[in-house]
């Protein structure tokens, strides 16, 4: 059926177009085109003196070199929307630094080349001298295209023009296909250049790099099965005159509804010297035709990642998946075992499947994009996404499964990852959200949004599990990203929280099944410089019951749209390939032992836990609340303030090479970056919150002592910390603004200085943006407090190391541990670094005893660490007290809600420091832990009916509790 007219094949007048000028007698595929030449020099001058022709008298297909007036006004307008990202722009100056750069398209449209056209002069890109089945001179204006009718061009074929211009250094653009022409007519269009771009890598060193380039108007992936309107106006990817028509402005109007916006991305860049080396043997047509397959696909993987699969009806996938084995099989068994038909048993999966699947629409995604590009210009400063990060999960979707698994923090990060997904040119991900949320008018919408809910238990369950499982599996296997929440709950304490098995074991065991080729993990770190729950937060992490999800609940938070929450920040680490990560560990990945699967899928999810916390973003809030929640005295004066913050930051940067610092942080250090450097130079020493009383350039006063760090301006001589504290503070005092704003940070002015200091009910919220990022100082917290455990001048190196490796086991609920890593060694190198500090020294008392030696007064930074997790101990050793004084069995929330009440009674005499101490979490971690160790066991409880019960081992009555207790109040009760 003969389709409407194409804007993309209008040439310009007629007979201008490319093919009017070939010669006759094209050569078939498999005949060599190269003009045979008896002198190698003679066909390199002869194609030099054509490159240099089309250079001075460019080719009517060429990109046009400067844009007048007009066409930069129109372009500014028409094209302005469209997403021409800074890594593309990149990757195309690599290509050209290193070598020739050959863009290539899929199917041909004159109005993506004249967007190029636009995008490479807006962005000094090399632009393309040449270009198969387009013309540009309808564009140049009457006067050129006068010029163009009369004009001749070289006598050469246009293949053997672009082998020229590629041997000499200039861009081309070659156009793989004209829509919706059969592949023989395609092949015809194309393939001749494709051999003869392989000539001209053939006869040159520089590599040539072809670029598969992709420009996604309408972000609609094409029907499985073209019907009679794709026919006639053509597909999403593929359209027509008509529909690119009408199809370019639509995509006008909805980028400005902010309902998402076109975009272009290059596929994974082609070496072709490399590529020639793949296939040493083939000649130039086979190698062509290898290249065309290769670019094909290379084309068809980036607009997978970008637009997804071709979804199916829900109704349909339900047929499909009751008639999988495992399906089938559940069905007849469970049918049997209740004596009922399996039709009965049919429909309750059917029940079950419609409870669980989502239901993603297009049009719901650019809804939602649309309203919540307003809600996050109206409560957050802008978004921080690490670009790097992101494109490598790119590039892992291109050829496996992938998983995403955030961070849970806030009810936002069911929207994050889409929103960012869906505006950085990939395929939103299916959400694996709690039931919970699953209530009208919300759920629905979220089910079109893509997410898919799950029950939180599958307890006493037979046929649900193996629903959700193939539902699970059968998005995997079409290509759908698959998010879920690692973690079970949003983490009410700012610590993430330790990790619930069953997703991801589902997903290892699909894996080994064979039923998914290639799966691959990506932990992500989601933070706010302010979360939007904190209120509701405090209230149960101090007790109170967790409320139930409902529409008012969401959106009655207080000044929710009216108030600032700062920045919000997405990084990704590095993908987990799990057939990798199942080599790794010597295990069969199509044969594994059932134990060593269970043993892979806890070790896995507690690798992932701390990839996240290792990417996990150092915010200004998060720099200040730790800075002010960990100073002992009532305020903070802002010298000494910024100085902590210097500490902190120091420390981070100079332990950590790969901290990941907000851009704002990171803006403010490099504007002092000469001073810092010259400043490392002279103190190469870790980080310090004391000065030494004398430098070799200290004043005759010994200026800078510990109790008042100078400023910049000060005439002493300047540490690094301080340098660092004042060029992050305008961040820093924002950041502190935006606790003053929700009164949660007190400022008072004097005339002598400006004091920061924490309310009492104001510090376990401060405590969540502490928590953050406290696990970047674990190690070195928990050898602090082992140290000052001692109370000692000098401490034998073997007791030390076993109270901090009890330290280390206590908390093992609190944080996770780096994978693999070896307590002692991990001890032996935190040590280490106290030592080159200077805030411990190591002396060796016999042939094979350490000892460590303690400066006094006991050094500042230790006690700063120490301070970190003594809120922590402070709980640990409460609960302890407390089962002394069980009898019987008490149920587990009966046991921390006295814990709490204890805690809040002692808080108040005065025998608990930290406010922050008052956690409910911490207090369930700690009962968990002493379940752990067999201090408490859970026991069943006909009268009380809960899971939960517990009642002291009798092991435990009496001095071994006691000593427990002793123990743990040693590492408390040590004033500093």
């Amino acid at each position: 059926m003969a389709a409407d007219g194409d804007l993309e094949n209008f040439d310009g007048p007629a007979g201008s177009s490319d093919e009017s000028m070939l010669p006759e007698g094209l050569p078939r595929l498999d005949e060599e085109s190269e003009v045979e030449v008896d002198d190698a020099q003679a066909l390199v001058e002869r194609h030099a003196a054509l490159a240099e022709q089309l250079r001075e008298r460019p080719h009517k297909s060429a990109m046009l070199r400067t844009l007048g007036r007009l066409l930069r006004l129109i372009g500014s307008v028409l094209f302005a929307h469209v997403l021409f990202g800074q890594r593309n722009a990149d990757n195309i100056r690599d290509a050209a630094k290193r070598g020739t750069p050959v863009y290539v398209m899929q199917s041909r449209s004159f109005l993506d080349y004249l967007y190029f056209n636009y995008a490479f002069l807006k962005h000094d890109l090399p632009l393309a001298q040449y270009a198969n089945g387009v013309s540009t001179m309808w564009v140049r204006g009457p006067l050129a295209w006068l010029k163009g009718l009369f004009r001749r061009g070289p006598s050469e074929k246009p293949e053997e023009q672009v082998q020229a211009l590629v041997k000499n250094d200039e861009a081309v653009f070659i156009f793989l296909e004209k829509p919706r022409k059969e592949p023989d007519e395609n092949l015809e269009f194309s393939q001749k250049y494709l051999t003869r771009l392989i000539h001209a890598q053939k006869q040159v060193d520089e590599p040539i790099y072809v670029l598969p380039m992709l420009l996604i108007w309408e972000k609609r992936p094409d029907p499985k099965r073209a019907g009679f309107i794709e026919d006639i106006f053509g597909t999403a990817q593929r359209p027509g005159f008509f529909r690119k028509f009408v199809g370019f402005f639509q995509t006008f109007w909805q980028s400005f509804l902010r309902l998402g916006q076109p975009m272009v991305q290059i596929s994974t860049t082609l070496n072709l010297h490399e590529f020639l080396r793949e296939y040493p043997n083939a000649g130039s047509a086979d190698a062509s035709e290898l290249l065309r397959g290769r670019l094909l696909d290379y084309l068809d993987q980036e607009r997978h990642v970008i637009l997804g699969p071709t979804g199916e009806p829900v109704d349909k996938l339900y047929k499909e998946l009751i008639n999988r084995p495992a399906l089938t099989n559940a069905v007849h068994e469970i049918a049997a075992e209740e004596d009922v038909s399996e039709d009965q048993i049919r429909k309750r999966a059917k029940k079950q499947f419609e409870e669980i699947a989502a239901t993603p629409s297009l049009l719901m995604l650019k809804l939602f994009s649309s309203v919540l590009s307003f809600v996050w210009y109206r409560i957050y400063d802008g978004f921080e996404v690490d670009i790097e990060g992101f494109e490598k999960v790119r590039e892992a979707a291109r050829e496996s499964s992938i998983v995403l698994i955030p961070s849970h923090k806030s009810h936002i990060d069911y929207l994050v990852l889409s929103y960012i997904f869906y505006n950085y040119g990939m395929i939103a991900p299916l959400i694996a959200a709690g039931v919970n949320l699953s209530f009208w008018p919300l759920g629905p919408l979220f089910r079109r949004a893509g997410a898919f809910f799950i029950r939180r238990s599958f307890r006493g369950e037979k046929l649900y599990p193996v629903v959700f499982r193939e539902y699970l599996i059968r998005q995997m296997e079409e290509g759908y990203p698959i998010e879920f929440f690692i973690e079970g709950t949003r983490s009410r304490t700012g610590k993430l929280i330790k990790p619930k098995y069953g997703m991801l074991d589902m997903i290892i065991r699909a894996f080994t099944s064979g039923r998914i080729d290639s799966v691959k993990m990506v932990p992500i770190s989601v933070g706010y410089e302010k979360i939007i729950e904190e209120r509701s937060y405090r209230r149960e992490v101090l007790g109170a019951e967790k409320e139930k999800e409902s529409l008012t609940g969401l959106l009655k938070t207080p000044k929710f749209l009216t108030s600032k929450y700062g920045r919000l920040y997405i990084e990704f680490s590095e993908p987990i390939d799990l057939g990798s990560y199942l080599d790794k560990y010597d295990i069969d990945r199509l044969r594994p032992e059932e134990d060593d699967l269970d043993d892979l899928t806890v070790r896995l999810a507690h690798r992932i836990i701390y990839d996240i916390n290792h990417v996990a973003t150092v915010t200004p809030s998060s720099l200040t609340a730790t800075v002010l929640l960990n100073n002992p005295v009532r305020g903070t004066d802002r010298r000494r303030f910024l100085h902590e913050v210097g500490f902190l930051l120091y420390f981070l940067t100079h332990r950590f090479e790969s901290t990941r610092l907000s851009r704002t942080l990171r803006e403010g250090l490099e504007e002092n970056k000469k001073a810092l450097d010259r400043l490392k130079e002279r103190q190469p020493s870790p980080a310090l919150l004391s000065r030494p009383e004398r430098t070799p350039d200290a004043d005759e006063n010994g200026a800078g002592s510990a109790k008042a760090p100078p400023t910049m301006a000060d005439d002493g001589p300047v540490r690094i910390e301080t340098v660092m504290g004042e060029a992050v503070s305008t961040v820093i005092e924002e950041a502190i603004g935006l606790f003053e704003d929700n009164d949660q940070v007190v400022i008072e002015k004097t005339d002598e200085d400006v004091f920061y200091s924490v309310p009492e009910e104001s510090r376990l919220e401060l405590a969540y943006y502490r928590n953050n990022i406290v696990h970047y100082f674990v190690p070195e917290a928990l050898l602090a407090t082992a140290i000052r455990r001692f109370d000692a001048p000098e401490v034998p190196l073997e007791p030390l190391m076993e109270e901090t490796r009890f330290l280390s086991r206590l908390f093992k609920y609190e944080w996770i541990y780096e994978e693999r890593a070896e307590f002692e060694n991990v001890f032996l190198r935190t040590l280490a670094y106290f030592e080159h500090a200077g805030w411990v020294s190591a002396d060796e008392i016999s042939d094979d005893t350490l000892q460590v030696d303690i400066p006094k007064p006991f050094p500042p930074e230790l006690g700063f660490f120490r301070r970190l997790v003594l809120s922590f101990l402070e709980a640990y050793a409460l609960t302890a007290e407390l089962l002394e004084e069980m009898e019987g069995v008490w149920e587990r929330e009966d046991l921390v809600k006295k814990a709490l009440k204890r805690a809040r009674n002692d808080y108040l005499r005065g025998r608990i420091l930290y406010y922050e101490t008052l956690s409910k979490p911490t207090f369930k971690n700690a009962v968990r832990l002493f379940e752990d160790w067999g201090v408490i066991e859970r026991q069943k409880d006909a009268k009380k009916g809960s899971a939960y019960c517990y009642r002291l081992v009798d092991d435990w009555e009496g001095d071994k509790l006691a000593d427990l207790q002793s123990h743990l109040r040693a590492f408390v009760y040590q004033g500093d």
